[in-house]
C-alpha cells in the first residue's frame, strides 16, 4: 500500500469513474485499475462495488474510504510545514462560502486580498452549509464561510461578524407604507422563499416563528437560492422577502424604501469562518481573515445584544 494508491482511491470516490479520475490524474485507464486492483488483493476486500454506475464504494471501502482521507489530510500537513514557516503567505485556498453571502462578502475583500497577498490564490465554492462542512472532511475544502451555530463537534467555529435581517417589501403590500414591522404580523402566504434545504430559510422560519407549508394556492411559485432573484419578484410582483444586511449595501437607490427594519429585538446571523479541527492551512485562513474583517464595518465585527438566529442545523 502507498499514498499514490489512495490518492487514486480518493479520485475515483470522488468522480464515480475511473475514466473521468484518469484524466484528472494524468494517467491511463488500465494504469488506475491496476493499482486499485493491487490496493483490494493487498486488503483481502473489494473497495468498490464495480457493477453500479456511477461507481459506489463497498461497505468495507466506506470505512477505509474515511480512514484513508485522514490519512491524506495528515501527508497534506507535512507537506504544508515549509509553507509555514516561511514569512510568505502562498498557496492555494479552497474557500467554501453560502450562497446568501457569497455574492456580496467576496467583493468587499477581494482585492484588499490580492494586494496584500499576491502569492495566495483564493478558490471560492457557493455551496450550501451541509455541502461544505461535507467537503471540509473529505479534504477537498480548507474552509468554510456559514451562518452558525450548527451542531458539528469536528469543527472549529470562528465567529467574524454579525449581520442583520431586514424585510424587503413590495410597493404593492400594505406594509410598505410602516416604517419597521412587526415579525409577529408577517404572514407566510406574503412571503417568497429560499429553496428549501437552504440555512437562511431556515432562519427566516424561526424569525417567523412557524413552519413553512407548500405555497400552491400561488400562480407562480418561485424557487430560488438567490436573494437578488427574490428581489426581482418582490419588486414586480408582491409580497415580502428577507434580505440581509451586506445585502443591502448595493441595492439601488430607487429600490431602497422597500428595506424595512424589524420592530422590538433586532434579529441577527452569526456569520463564521470554520475549519477541521486539526488541518494545514492555518497561515492561509489566518490571512483570509485579516482581510475580511478589514473589509467589514467594525459595528458588525462586535456581538450584539440581539436576537442570534439559530440555523436549525
Amino acid at each position: 500500500m502507498n499514498l499514490t494508491q489512495l490518492e487514486y482511491f480518493r479520485e475515483i470516490y470522488l468522480t464515480g469513474s475511473y475514466s473521468v479520475a484518469a484524466a484528472k490524474l494524468g494517467i491511463t485507464q488500465p494504469a488506475l485499475s491496476l493499482q486499485i486492483q493491487k490496493l483490494e488483493e493487498e486488503l483481502d476486500f473489494k473497495l468498490i462495488d464495480r457493477t453500479r454506475r456511477p461507481l459506489r464504494l463497498t461497505e468495507e471501502g466506506e470505512v477505509f474510504y474515511r480512514k484513508s482521507v485522514e490519512i491524506l489530510q495528515e501527508i497534506e500537513q507535512l507537506k504544508n510545514v515549509a509553507l509555514e514557516l516561511v514569512a510568505e503567505v502562498k498557496g492555494t485556498l479552497r474557500l467554501g462560502v453560502i450562497p446568501t453571502l457569497a455574492p456580496y462578502l467576496i467583493p468587499l475583500f477581494a482585492e484588499t486580498l490580492r494586494q496584500n497577498y499576491p502569492a495566495l490564490q483564493l478558490e471560492v465554492f457557493e455551496l450550501k452549509t451541509e455541502e461544505i462542512v461535507d467537503e471540509l472532511k473529505m479534504a477537498q475544502l480548507d474552509c468554510g464561510i456559514i451562518s452558525t451555530p450548527i451542531s458539528e463537534e469536528k469543527l472549529n467555529f470562528d465567529p467574524i461578524f454579525y449581520e442583520r435581517f431586514y424585510a424587503y417589501v413590495s410597493e404593492k403590500h400594505p406594509y410598505f407604507n410602516k416604517q419597521k414591522i412587526n415579525i409577529d404580523g408577517v404572514k407566510e402566504e406574503d412571503i417568497w422563499y429560499l429553496e428549501e434545504g437552504n440555512c437562511f430559510q431556515n432562519q427566516v422560519n424561526s424569525i417567523c416563528n412557524f413552519t413553512p407549508t407548500q405555497q400552491n394556492t400561488r400562480q407562480l411559485l418561485y424557487r430560488s437560492n438567490s436573494i437578488d432573484s427574490l428581489r426581482r419578484i418582490v419588486e414586480n410582483e408582491n409580497g415580502i422577502t428577507f434580505i440581509p444586511e451586506l445585502a443591502t449595501i448595493n441595492i439601488p437607490a430607487e429600490y431602497e424604501e422597500l428595506i424595512k427594519e424589524f420592530s422590538g429585538t433586532q434579529p441577527v446571523r452569526e456569520i463564521s469562518i470554520i475549519t477541521l479541527k486539526r488541518h494545514a492551512r492555518e497561515k492561509q485562513v489566518d490571512a483570509l481573515k485579516t482581510v475580511i474583517t478589514s473589509s467589514i464595518p467594525k459595528r458588525m465585527q462586535k456581538k450584539p445584544d440581539a436576537w442570534i438566529v439559530d440555523t436549525q442545523l
